[in-house]
């Protein structure tokens, strides 16, 4: 379910540059939200697609666990083992990379003043265009329809596991 909501930032993503004050304009690729493709929103990608793997792996384990119940030993630290490395990957490295790119956003929303001292101190425009065609509008559609098929689908799991381990007492 965190990596819904992680997902869900992303979604925040295109609200936060639409409410980018005028001064800000200098900066940014374009002012349209549909076709403006900032180099920082590749970061926010970047986090998305390891959100989807590690949400991919942990729905793929929790699916072996309803369907193989009872679980060999074996079995059981294996799964354990990829749920582990999912949760490092999802949340640890794309959570760590969708909540860099929402704070780089916010930024924008400082005005002029602070993007330009942002500029000054990293040494280059986060918002300059990525030159890969890839918008915040796309970004925020795909991130807000993943993130609801994730809490739907995570509910439906926890539902089917919890019967499994009814079943099993």
């Amino acid at each position: 379910m965190l990596q819904s909501a992680l997902l869900g930032l992303l979604v925040a993503l295109l609200p936060m540059y639409g409410l980018f004050p005028a001064s800000v304009a200098g900066y940014l690729p374009a002012t349209d939200p549909a076709v403006a493709s900032p180099k920082v929103l590749l970061l926010g990608v970047f986090g998305g697609l390891l959100e989807l793997l590690g949400a991919t792996l942990l729905v793929g384990t929790a699916l072996y666990r309803v369907r193989r119940e009872p679980l060999t030993e074996s079995q059981a630290h294996t799964v354990l083992d990829v749920e582990d490395f999912a949760r490092y990957v999802g949340l640890g490295t794309g959570g760590l990379a969708i909540l860099l790119t929402v704070c780089v956003f916010a930024v924008g929303l400082g005005g002029g003043t602070a993007v330009g001292a942002y500029v000054g101190t990293a040494g280059a425009n986060p918002f300059v265009a990525s030159g890969m065609g890839l918008p915040v509008v796309a970004v925020s559609l795909v991130a807000f329809v993943a993130s609801v098929v994730l809490f739907y689908a995570g509910g439906y799991l926890s539902v089917r596991l919890a019967q499994a381990r009814r079943r099993g007492e």
